[in-house]
């Protein structure tokens, strides 16, 4: 059956057979509402919150799409798979990692500072497969699980917690390809990656009829926005996207990676807007407290002139697209990454309900990313 055509994502099923796969299941999952917050706004690309009071990581989440269908299964999703990196029903062993034949370093993933000699730590352990080709290895249980009750004071951080790696899709291959792009998207984003290298681009050059629509709405809204192309080894189409306006005078930004370059530069635009969103609503439960984020309302961030930006197509060049299956895009991707890293990015399966839908964690060693928020600085 062939792909259906969606404004700004692939998926391999119609949203609306998403929906109705897994709407029966929201109370199972702890999902008591499901908001619409556009309209708090005046940028109108729609934004919807899935609120589940008795998670151990997020009670809110976001979700953002070019309908209001896509942002609802996004903010939705997002929530359940919180809700399975949580409570994951994985086996689990005690070793240290020097006891066992690896084919990374613990050292590839990210550790939390100032801790040494980790090959001898007795941790627990649970098992994943290579994307690359299909290996068994085992993979840190911290690594996996994501919780902020329970134990997760009351021991030693060894990893750094984060949700990067984690997602859910109507497939298995989909899960992981949506898992992977973003690890890399934060990998690109890591500090120290050369932000110096970032390209400015001209946002009359994009013609996608998608993206249009989306900067149409910024522009409709009188916000100032910035697009830039970030090169990454990877050679994976990589943007982030600022926006500002004087009736909400806060930079907020939003990236996305994606072999397709108009599905990444979206991700980018979306969410620029629902992390404005996040800021609007203030449901969060990890927007910072000790940070001033008002300014005067008159101190434009004197974003870049469209004028000095490249063209979008200038931008790409080196990158590829185009794939006939997901599997070859999967295949392709995680092939990549070895080429960077010298290691084999890792998933391990969280579903709960495999027939009707996959949650993958992707543990990715090489690859980097930072805890918190730093777009818009």
């Amino acid at each position: 059956m062939p792909e259906p055509i969606l404004p700004g994502t692939h998926r391999e099923v119609a949203p609306e057979v998403t929906w109705s796969r897994v709407e029966p299941l929201l109370r199972r999952f702890g999902i008591t509402r499901v908001a619409d917050v556009t309209r708090l706004d005046t940028i109108g690309i729609p934004v919807m919150l899935a609120v589940r009071p008795s998670s151990e990581t997020l009670a809110v989440s976001q979700g953002k799409g070019a309908t209001p269908l896509l942002a609802k299964l996004s903010a939705v999703m997002e929530s359940i798979e919180l809700w399975h990196a949580e409570q994951p029903t994985i086996a689990t062993w005690r070793a240290a990692a020097q006891n066992m034949s690896l084919p990374y370093e613990l050292s590839d993933l990210n550790l939390t500072d100032h801790v040494s000699r980790v090959d001898e730590f007795t941790l627990a352990w649970t098992e994943g497969i290579s994307l690359v080709d299909g290996a068994r290895v085992p993979v840190p249980a911290d690594a996996v699980r994501l919780s902020f009750s329970r134990e997760h004071f009351w021991h030693p951080r060894i990893l750094r917690s984060g949700s990067t790696g984690l997602a859910s899709g109507n497939t298995w291959t989909e899960a992981c390809l949506h898992a992977l792009y973003e690890a890399i998207e934060r990998d690109a984003l890591a500090p120290g990656r050369g932000r110096e290298d970032r390209l400015p681009v001209d946002p009359r050059t994009v013609e996608d009829k998608n993206l249009r629509d989306l900067l149409g709405h910024l522009d409709a809204a009188s916000v100032s926005y910035e697009i830039t192309f970030i090169p990454n080894r990877h050679r994976v189409p990589t943007f982030t996207t600022r926006v500002w306006s004087p009736l909400f005078p806060i930079v907020c930004a939003g990236s996305g990676s994606h072999s397709d370059p108009h599905i990444a530069l979206s991700r980018a635009v979306a969410e620029a807007v629902q992390s404005r969103l996040t800021e609007i609503t203030a449901t969060r439960d990890d927007i910072p407290s000790d940070q001033d984020l008002i300014v005067d309302s008159a101190a434009d961030p004197g974003f870049g002139r469209p004028e000095d930006g490249i063209a979008l197509e200038q931008a790409l060049v080196g990158c590829e697209e185009g794939f006939m299956t997901m599997e070859d895009e999967l295949t392709t991707v995680a092939g990549r990454v070895v080429s960077s890293t010298g290691r084999a990015p890792l998933c391990v399966d969280l579903s709960s309900h495999p027939e009707l839908f996959s949650v993958v964690r992707v543990v990715a060693p090489g690859l980097a990313w930072a805890e918190g928020r730093t777009l818009a600085h």
